[in-house]
């Protein structure tokens, strides 16, 4: 299981690397030709187009990746589930434009503050938005049915097109924001073509009654707990905009986020391997005592990685952003802690396999509305600071909660009191070496030598205490090939 993972989950990652590794490429050029406003603005209707996405997908493509891979099941089976699921999600985007369409005054007073949004970027913003829909339902076919390369060169696709386009039409023809959403809808309908010839096999007409049902009695639920993911994830955005009145503000605090996703490709890429994974050798003997050692591995490169990343977050805007945004970095170490704890959520298998999604969204919204009181309290006391400690608070809070009822339901074993030890070393770590230089003044060369000296020392810990051994990975994965 852990030479599948590491060989899926590498694929994927080369492919989120060559994608949104990519895509942050394009920061310099966001921090540079966009004004903080036309980025604040591009960060609200990010977040109307999530919000709209979670609920017009009805999460159907979740309830299409935990039934279409399992054992037993007929070509013929596999295509009725993947056709019903996918027509579906279509079917309902094609609502969501109709319905965009009637609400527009609305919408785009709810998401304007200083600056007002254009008639002509929301229109394109809908369709980008619907467009999206349907490749990331296709993506998800592609993923369960472990068909790598196809979904990592349609990725990468997606990609570099939407960068070339981007640039284009901003860079050639000054059309501002406007240029993001075109060139998604000039590149993705073409990709979709391709998805659909690698998965021509599982697609056909059929929109099967028993199907949707079947699937939607597994992704319902999951509705409103993907809303309050995104409530989590966005409530922050959205109590700046409305308390500080300046979508500027929005806009730095936008930047921070934008650099979690360093962690977070990683992270979803080995997500993406395992879950299939998962979902196909559940039963299987070995499978839970693999998860815990995959767990761990997971706990110690994770951490590892995030005080490096942490520790030099203000030269990473040196290098790629502009001096106003330079006030960021110290929301970013934030970032990157919300984004491994997040990471936990692969490892929550139990819910899903059990069917029991009825409860997830019970746990999001709790910790969503507990996310809105932090937010109302913090914000007007520590301002960008306050809503970044909200939203890591409420990630921590939520994915804990989901974890232990999840090792109730299909418990992965590990060592607690190893673990615990590990954590608390790595959270006093963690701060002293992200916020030392905001109370000690010195030179850069000592805060370099001091920052490198504690990420030696705690990957020096790791392997002193067997947390993590790297000879014992490379038995397994010689001994496997075997």
């Amino acid at each position: 299981m852990l030479r599948d993972l590491i060989k899926e989950g590498g694929l994927y990652t080369i492919a989120n690397l060559l994608t949104k590794g990519v895509s942050l490429l394009l920061i310099p050029f966001y921090s540079d030709y966009f004004t903080q406003a036309e980025y604040g603005i591009l960060a609200m209707l990010g977040i109307a187009g999530a919000f709209s996405a979670a609920f017009f997908s009805f999460q159907i493509y979740q309830g299409v990746g935990r039934f279409i891979t399992e054992k037993g099941l007929t070509r013929r089976q596999q295509q009725e589930i993947g056709s019903s699921g996918f027509w579906f999600n279509f079917l309902s985007y094609m609502v969501f434009i109709l319905l965009a369409f009637v609400f527009k005054d609305q919408v785009i007073n709810l998401l304007s503050e200083d600056e007002k949004i254009q008639d002509t970027t929301y229109y394109w913003c809908l369709f980008a938005v619907a467009l999206n829909g349907v490749f990331n339902a296709l993506s998800v076919q592609l993923k369960f049915l472990r068909k790598t390369k196809a979904f990592t060169l349609t990725s990468f696709l997606h990609a570099i097109l939407n960068i070339g386009f981007i640039l284009l039409f901003a860079l050639g023809f000054n059309y501002r924001i406007d240029s993001v959403y075109m060139a998604t809808i000039v590149v993705t309908p073409a990709l979709i073509l391709f998805q659909v010839y690698y998965l021509r096999k599982y697609l056909i007409f059929y929109i099967g009654k028993l199907e949707v049902k079947k699937l939607l009695r597994f992704s319902v639920p999951l509705i409103p707990a993907a809303i309050a993911y995104l409530a989590l994830g966005f409530t922050d955005r959205i109590f700046i905009k409305e308390m500080s009145g300046s979508l500027a503000e929005v806009g730095i605090y936008d930047m921070a986020f934008k650099f979690s996703a360093i962690i977070s490709l990683i992270i979803v890429s080995f997500q993406s391997a395992l879950a299939p994974l998962i979902y196909e050798k559940h039963q299987d003997e070995g499978t839970q005592v693999n998860l815990g050692r995959i767990l761990r591995l997971f706990v110690g490169v994770g951490t590892l990685g995030g005080l490096c990343l942490a520790f030099f977050s203000y030269e990473t805007l040196f290098v790629f952003t502009q001096p106003e945004y330079y006030e960021a970095s110290v929301l970013m170490p934030i970032f990157y802690l919300s984004v491994l704890i997040t990471g936990l959520g692969m490892f929550s298998p139990g819910l899903h396999l059990k069917n029991k999604t009825k409860y997830i969204p019970i746990i999001v919204i709790i910790t969503a509305v507990i996310n809105v009181g932090l937010n109302f309290w913090l914000i007007p006391i520590y301002s960008l600071m306050g809503a970044a400690i909200a939203t890591f608070i409420s990630t921590l809070i939520n994915n804990l909660a989901l974890f232990v009822i999840a090792q109730k339901l299909y418990p992965i074993p590990f060592t607690k009191a190893k673990m615990s030890s590990v954590l608390f070393v790595f959270g006093i770590v963690y701060v002293v070496g992200s916020y030392f230089t905001s109370f000690i003044e010195l030179d850069y060369i000592y805060q370099f030598a001091i920052k490198s000296g504690i990420i030696l020392f705690y990957a020096w810990f790791l392997v002193r205490v067997n947390f993590i051994s790297f000879d014992q990975i490379k038995d397994r994965l010689i001994r496997k090939k075997k």
